[in-house]
């Protein structure tokens, strides 16, 4: 073995002392009702959106919605991002097929974040995520003309609760007071969300028929998510969430009244347990 300097001997033992830090890094654990209370936003952004290549969750959906998008056959009115979190990645990329979008959230602290990236006051830095998504659309857009137009089509958030039966429960923020908020939306973009605000199959279900609720007739739900999860984490916080199979997912789509059928604007797409799907709500 060759020689070591004292000094290089002294850096290599911090480095273990830093990683067996790390290692031994106690995370709160929080239940899934208690994202409204202890969500840590800017935690979350840094953990899974500054470099959303690293995270292959990120990568499947930021891959596969820009595509999906061409599922459906007509304009789209309205978009409503649901358990948007503090993210945008929803809004930038119906920039140029919806007239007017929406998001919503249970936590105040995200619905914050929103607020401020609709004023253009967003302290985190989206290019990453702008340029990804160009990329899958072969777009030369920039991130800020990306963003520009997502703004000048965003309209309102909202703050929800996906367990209650009336689950908007007031308007956080109206880009203008003229503006008429609608009831139901065209389509219903959800992502991370029905699993992570559950934690069991009753839940979870009341989730998506509350949810469902909100899509119009003949309308389209785009959602989004993990399989065989009991838990996420970033940073110190770990959050419980219901433990979602592929056949949950299809009993409720189909209890609801959405298509599940190929062939019927119904379109499933997997990688790794990171799920995506569209599916129409029938008359």
């Amino acid at each position: 073995m060759l020689p070591i300097s004292d000094s290089a001997q002294n850096s290599l033992n911090n480095v273990i002392k830093s990683t067996n830090h790390a290692c031994k890094k106690t995370l709160k654990v929080y239940s899934a009702s208690e994202h409204a209370l202890h969500f840590d936003a800017n935690e979350y952004l840094q953990a899974f959106y500054y470099n959303p290549r690293e995270d292959a969750a990120m990568r499947t959906v930021l891959f596969f919605l820009p595509g999906i998008i061409y599922w459906i056959p007509e304009k789209i009115r309205t978009v409503l991002d649901l358990g948007a979190g503090p993210t945008v990645h929803v809004p930038i990329t119906f920039r140029k097929h919806a007239e007017h979008i929406y998001s919503a959230d249970y936590a105040q602290v995200n619905c914050d974040v929103l607020k401020n990236w609709a004023k253009n006051k967003s302290t985190f830095e989206w290019n990453q995520v702008c340029e990804l998504i160009a990329c899958v659309e072969d777009s030369d857009d920039s991130p800020a003309d990306m963003q520009d137009c997502a703004r000048n089509k965003f309209r309102a958030i909202f703050r929800i609760d996906l367990l209650q039966e009336s689950c908007i429960k007031y308007i956080h923020y109206n880009h203008s007071e003229g503006h008429n908020i609608p009831q139901q939306f065209h389509v219903v973009v959800s992502l991370f969300c029905f699993e992570y605000s559950s934690e069991n199959v009753e839940d979870y279900s009341r989730a998506v028929r509350n949810a469902v609720k909100l899509i119009e007739p003949n309308g389209f739900l785009i959602q989004g998510g993990v399989l065989r999860e009991n838990d996420y984490y970033f940073g110190d916080q770990k959050y419980r969430c219901h433990y979602l199979t592929k056949e949950q997912i299809i009993e409720s789509l189909k209890e609801n009244n959405m298509t599940t059928e190929k062939g019927q604007n119904y379109k499933w797409f997997e990688v790794d347990d990171v799920f995506l799907l569209i599916t129409k709500k029938k008359d």
